[in-house]
């Protein structure tokens, strides 16, 4: 129970359902965390919009709030480049032993460049689900990781991914998950110089939505791309109803701790000092944001 909420998740397959008896769903804790642990990446996308670099610092996991967290929240970590944090592997025991499920994203870089040892965390159980970073078609490693696991999740970003490349994986029955381009930190750059690319790319998508949703078992987006693509508009009413998740912060918020700071989103420029308690912080941001999609 959460709050007013009864919240059912399949722990296999990421299932979830919420149910109330209520007009209104009323959460006290948050059930999803985007929960970023380093700035350190050498990548160096140009439209991170997390403005991460080869000398970005790596946030101390000793944090009070992880006490407080309830089983079965789910925790997605990121960064920054997961992978390069010299106490990851740390922190998923600490979160497994609190029953708290951990899901990490990675670049398909950072994927190939560790697939044995990202593998070894999910074999030992302590990674539900790994987000994959796509940039360039049907990489056969991320394929191959996909086929071994079938709690990979491709994540693909409007307006920048290519059709080319979503589409290239649209014969493995997999999940895919389309965000929002985000006009925040370098994105915000990236967008000025790319501005007619992007959003034709995000027009171009929409487009295609509907032949997206033949070739995936599963699809789903974050709130910003459910605007941008007018997901609401491919979809019939009922399908709506029983699939939109609600506004962002109403469930989920986002937690720095590299900055030792928190917000409802990762691009909510109001940001607050690190609390000791989850239930405080999430108090403070929810329902800061106030629109509906």
């Amino acid at each position: 129970m959460n709050g007013n909420v009864h919240v059912t998740i399949n722990v296999n397959d990421g299932t979830k359902i919420r149910a109330t008896e209520d007009d209104e769903f009323h959460a006290v804790f948050p059930e999803s965390i985007d929960l970023k642990i380093t700035d350190r990446c050498n990548i160096g996308c140009r439209m991170c919009h997390e403005g991460s670099n080869e000398r970005g610092d790596h946030a101390d996991i000793d944090v009070p709030f992880f006490d407080t967290l309830r089983p079965y929240t789910e925790m997605a970590i990121g960064g920054g480049s997961v992978t390069s944090h010299p106490r990851i592997e740390e922190l998923l025991e600490r979160l497994e032993g609190r029953k708290v499920l951990a899901n990490i994203t990675l670049h398909e870089k950072e994927l190939s460049a560790n697939y044995d040892r990202v593998q070894g965390w999910v074999d030992k159980d302590l990674v539900k689900g790994v987000g994959v970073s796509v940039h360039s078609p049907s990489d056969e490693r991320v394929r191959d990781f996909a086929a071994r696991n079938t709690n990979t999740v491709l994540h693909v970003i409007a307006g920048l991914t290519s059709l080319d490349t979503v589409l290239s994986y649209g014969d493995m029955d997999m999940k895919l998950l389309i965000l929002g381009y985000k006009n925040w930190g370098r994105g915000a750059g990236y967008y000025l110089d790319n501005q007619k690319a992007v959003d034709e790319g995000i027009k171009d998508m929409e487009r295609t939505l509907d032949g997206i949703f033949n070739k995936f078992k599963v699809v789903s987006f974050d709130n910003l791309a459910l605007r941008q693509l007018n997901v609401k508009e491919h979809a019939d009413e009922d399908a709506w109803d029983m699939f939109y998740q609600g506004s962002d912060a109403t469930h989920t918020m986002y937690i720095d701790i590299v900055k030792r700071e928190f917000a409802a989103t990762s691009t909510s420029p109001e940001r607050y000092k690190l609390m000791d308690s989850i239930d405080d912080m999430f108090a403070k941001v929810k329902g800061t944001m106030d629109y509906m999609v």
